[in-house]
């Protein structure tokens, strides 16, 4: 691997009905091989679906707006702008923007070929 200078606002973004993801550092694009980072935004009132990763943690570290994460293993937190929450690997967890703007945050994974589960 060669060091790598990602420019996130030129990085292919997945586009959702609840925001997006622009995935800037994983094994898939050829940058890391062994962890993943993504920038995730939550729309106004959106969920991102339920869902867990069983090998890799996961660290949410959120930029602006405000959310309600949900994890099977603790109660709902309420997150502000500088917060982040640290989820274990098999967890099932979501979010829901609950601010009237977009809620921006950074993603990480312990693996640069994060798996995930919907339920």
């Amino acid at each position: 691997m060669r060091t790598t200078v990602v420019h996130t606002d030129e990085t292919a973004r997945q586009e959702f009905d609840w925001g997006t993801i622009a995935w800037c550092v994983s094994e898939a694009a050829g940058n890391s091989e062994k962890l993943t980072l993504g920038r995730v935004v939550i729309r106004p009132g959106q969920s991102n679906p339920r869902h867990a990763h069983h090998t890799c943690d996961e660290v949410l570290y959120l930029l602006s707006g405000e959310l309600v994460h949900y994890a099977d293993d603790m109660e709902p937190v309420r997150m502000l702008p500088r917060d982040a929450i640290s989820i274990p690997a098999g967890v099932f967890h979501n979010a829901t923007c609950v601010s009237d703007a977009e809620a921006e945050m950074l993603v990480t994974y312990s693996s640069a070929r994060r798996d995930i589960e919907h339920g």
